[in-house]
């Protein structure tokens, strides 16, 4: 039994580059969704769709081999606008080196250069 759909996809990406796939499918929701989006968007992944099966989506997902760790946080862990820095260092290997994966208010899922100083929100991950 699943209880956390977005570490369950994240493995599955990370694993999948790990042994040099081209393509996963994976199980969808929302907010893995939105995640899939901000992966395109930063170049982590060439692309996704979506393939319905009996009325429940799943998503193949598209590597690229650019991704060398990409994990979710557990417990979630909320920020406040100037606290994002804290949690860069905590979880990324160095300076303007991959992103925090985060949601805020105003958005979906985003990530911490994007909204540095602006806005909290929770961390839900990291990639780089």
């Amino acid at each position: 039994m699943r209880h956390d759909s977005l570490a369950d996809a994240l493995s599955s990406i990370k694993n999948a580059e790990a042994v040099g796939k081209s393509e996963i499918i994976i199980d969808s929701s929302g907010l893995v969704k939105n995640l899939l989006e901000v992966l395109k968007e930063k170049g982590y992944i060439k692309g996704y769709e979506v393939l319905p099966e009996n009325g429940y989506h799943r998503f193949k997902v598209k590597l690229n081999g650019k991704i060398n760790e990409l994990k979710a946080v557990k417990p979630r862990l909320a920020f406040k606008k100037d606290e994002v820095v804290k949690y860069k260092f905590r979880y990324l290997p160095g300076e303007n080196v991959g992103h925090l994966l985060v949601t805020t208010p105003t958005e979906k899922v985003t990530t911490d250069r994007d909204i540095e100083g602006k806005v909290g929100g929770i961390v839900i991950g990291y990639v780089y």
